[in-house]
């Protein structure tokens, strides 16, 4: 049975009842700490020293006096025994007298009894609410028990790696405040209660000493309280020889001997069991129990604001969007938003996945510049949008599109006009007719541009933009082959090495476009390597596209098997260079990533590792791998299990769909470990890069989504929102190919 549906289960009832009970947690919690210092100021000798006398007549004199001009609540005698602290809401009482002259010198003007309120507080609320702090109770075990089994132990110097430190590490103390509070409400430990004297009428304080005197010693009469009934507790301190003081119950016809003292769950709960030092431990444990309370909240509520968050400008009027595979789309938004802005028209700029329907309808205009992945489909990070807009989502808004593509292709700005279907599907009029461009789209975007100027009256200025890429040689510098066809059926593939200009600029993710003839298409190679690391040197992984023809004879890719089979080392190739920073590791080579590659997906993969390890700060990735046998195809194994050793890789999983006993693909392997893929997602927040094939990438945007349910307690629906928000976001970035 798996434990992700309890799981999930637990996590939604430990954040909703911690959440909704905060503010009384918190009210519970500081009052303990507030009387948790009673033991400490307490532990002083404000009581009679043993075997110190004192003036029975002159005490209950000056109490009955005190008594006679309004109610003590309770007193103790204090300074040597030489005056007393009268506790009472009454200030003509309330104070400090001296027993010799009868001064009095009162409480300051407005003060409050700390411990008394902190004490009402603590348990009903002060609003008579007790059974509401009771319930408090259970539910705050309840939560901190079930704690440890929503995440593993980790060590990390941020806000919830330090709530989960405290929770697990600190669970033993922390647990003794819930713990024993719920033992006291079902009265575990705590014995039968006593059977109490009863009195005819009400007793004052000094009238109880007065009968106390008749059959104990008074002289070492320590305090005194009222109690249940009507009678009044009277504290008695030991004597010079040992003989034990003790509480007793008076009542108007004698007096007891009070059998139900403090029990130790009690004594435990309130730390009065050992003096100061008890009373500062439990202290440290309300401060615990405050941390968890604190960042619990101001985690859930920086998560809740960041999901409210939206990129969009307030009192914006004009939307320029942008659905970017390569980032050429999302460079061009970017300018024609500046233009725009500069030239004083109000405009906001936003990727088009990031946004809800409700969102982009409020926006009487919207550009939009959309490119085209794979055979014809819209951009990853736009897809979400296109399939949830709804007929009249949009109506009444405007839009002009301007669709990137190439001809060489054979769906030309198919995604582009795609994304313009959805959108007059949805009640959207466009503003311009469709634009569609080939190749670099530099030139006819600044048409484009002056086209919405002259018929829409948009005011604009226009930065000067460079091409997309340049043409550049680079010479074959070496070719080693990357398969074992010992290993079983494997797809033949190679690592190709190209060697350009020393200040030839790269990252890993980047594109190398080739054509060996003129006039062929062009095709597109992630990088696998970084100038920062290895200047000039462009390492490519290459899989030899073969097939059978219509007449059996075998056929062979023209990209492909010009680098496998023709090229040699030493020729010159010509070749543009794109930047692709949607698919380039994190700046800071410190950020988790996950990647999930599959065949000559891993292409570039290489050089995320070698670029962070050269950095000499790598922080944690896991590389999830597949291919068809661990033997044959383990494509860059041996770098991958050194940078497994060496610590650049946290950790390495393999999925081998033709070997027996395996038979998996990578989305198999992130389903499988979806607790830990869920912390790396949601806590360590981690930057999922996906390379391969579409329907692969699509299967493991599927499992992710999959995971935020079992994992994180969402609904389906809500779960494939997130994972369209973070494709949006870049939190998840595909390159996918057919």
């Amino acid at each position: 049975m798996s434990f992700a549906p309890l799981r999930s289960a637990l996590i939604f009832l430990h954040r909703w009842i911690a959440l909704i009970l905060a503010p009384i947690f918190l009210v519970i919690i500081l009052t303990g700490a507030v009387l948790s210092f009673r033991p400490i100021v307490n532990s002083g000798p404000t009581a009679p020293r043993a075997g110190a006398g004192i003036d029975v007549a002159a005490v209950a004199a000056l109490l009955g006096k005190v008594e006679a001009e309004g109610q003590i609540g309770a007193v103790s005698l204090v300074a040597g025994g030489t005056s007393l602290d009268v506790m009472s809401r009454d200030p003509k009482v309330a104070g400090r007298w001296d027993v010799a002259t009868g001064r009095h010198t009162p409480a300051p003007a407005g003060g409050l009894d700390i411990f008394r309120t902190a004490e009402g507080l603590h348990k009903s609320l002060l609003l008579g609410l007790g059974l509401v702090v009771e319930v408090a109770s259970f539910l705050m075990l309840g939560i901190m028990v079930a704690g440890p089994f929503l995440a593993w132990l980790r060590f990390r110097n941020t806000l919830m790696g330090w709530h989960m430190a405290v929770g697990w590490c600190l669970l033993p103390l922390t647990l003794i405040s819930p713990v024993t509070a719920v033992m006291l409400t079902l009265g575990i430990g705590v014995g039968p209660r006593p059977e109490l004297p009863r009195t005819q009428r009400p007793v004052g304080i000094g009238e109880a000493l007065t009968i106390a005197a008749r059959d104990l010693d008074a002289t070492r009469f320590a305090g005194a309280r009222r109690f249940r009934g009507g009678t009044v507790m009277v504290q008695i301190a030991p004597d010079a020889a040992g003989k034990a003081g003790g509480a007793f119950i008076v009542t108007d016809s004698g007096v007891s001997a009070f059998s139900g003292g403090p029990n130790l769950v009690k004594q435990i709960h309130e730390g009065t069991w050992g003096g100061a030092w008890s009373g500062t431990l439990n202290v440290l444990i309300s401060l615990a129990l405050l941390g968890l309370t604190v960042t619990g909240f101001v985690s859930w509520f920086r998560r809740w604001r960041a999901n409210r968050a939206r990129p969009l400008a307030a009192g914006a009027e004009i939307l320029v969007a942008h659905a970017s595979q390569t980032g050429t789309a999302a460079r061009l938004a970017a300018a024609t938003c500046d233009g725009l802005v500069a030239a004083g028209e109000k405009a906001t700029l936003s990727p088009l996945g990031a946004l809800k329907p409700a969102e982009i309808a409020r926006f009487r205009l919207v550009l939009l510049i959309a490119a085209t992945t794979g055979e014809g489909e819209v951009p990853d990070s736009a897809r979400r949008v296109a399939q949830v807009l709804k007929p009249g989502a949009l109506q009444g808004v405007r839009f002009a599109m301007l669709a990137l593509g190439d001809r060489t292709y054979t769906h030309f700005c198919a995604g582009g006009r795609r994304l313009r279907a959805a959108l007059l599907a949805a009640g959207a009029a466009e503003a311009v007719p469709l634009w569609e461009v080939d190749g670099d789209p530099s030139a006819a975007w600044v048409s484009w541009m002056d086209t919405l100027r002259a018929e829409l009256e948009l005011k604009c200025t226009l930065p000067q933009l460079a091409p997309v890429s340049a043409p550049v040689a680079l010479t074959v510098a070496e070719r080693q082959r990357l398969d074992r066809p010992a290993g079983g059926d494997t797809l033949e593939t190679w690592r190709i090495l190209l060697q350009g200009p020393d200040d030839l600029a790269f990252r890993p993710g980047d594109l190398v476009r080739l054509a060996p003839g003129a006039g062929e298409r062009h095709r597109s190679y992630s990088v696998g390597s970084s100038s920062r690391v290895d200047p000039g040197r462009i390492a490519l992984t290459v899989r030899l596209h073969a097939w059978k023809g219509a007449d059996g004879a075998p056929q062979l890719g023209r990209v492909s098997g010009f680098l496998v089979h023709e090229a040699a080392e030493g020729d010159v190739i010509e070749a543009r260079l794109d930047p692709h920073p949607g698919f380039n590791p994190p700046a800071d080579p410190q950020w988790p990533i996950i990647m999930i590659g599959a065949g000559s997906g891993i292409a570039p993969f290489p050089g995320f590792i070698t670029e962070r390890r050269a950095s000499g700060r790598p922080g944690p990735a896991w590389l999830i791998f597949g291919n068809r046998h661990r033997d044959g195809d383990f494509l860059w194994r041996d770098l991958f299990e050194g940078a497994l050793r060496d610590g650049t890789l946290t950790r390495l999983d393999t999925a081998f769909s033709r070997d027996p006993g395996d038979g998996a693909y990578v989305q198999a392997r992130v389903r499988e470990n979806a607790a830990a893929m869920f912390a790396w997602l949601v806590e360590k927040k981690a930057v999922v890069f996906i390379c391969g094939r579409r329907a692969m990438a699509q299967a493991v945007e599927d499992a992710l989504a999959d995971i935020l349910v079992g994992e994180g307690g969402l609904k389906p629906e809500a779960a494939r929102d997130e994972v369209g928000r973070w494709l949006a976001e870049g939190r998840i970035r595909v390159d996918t190919f057919d």
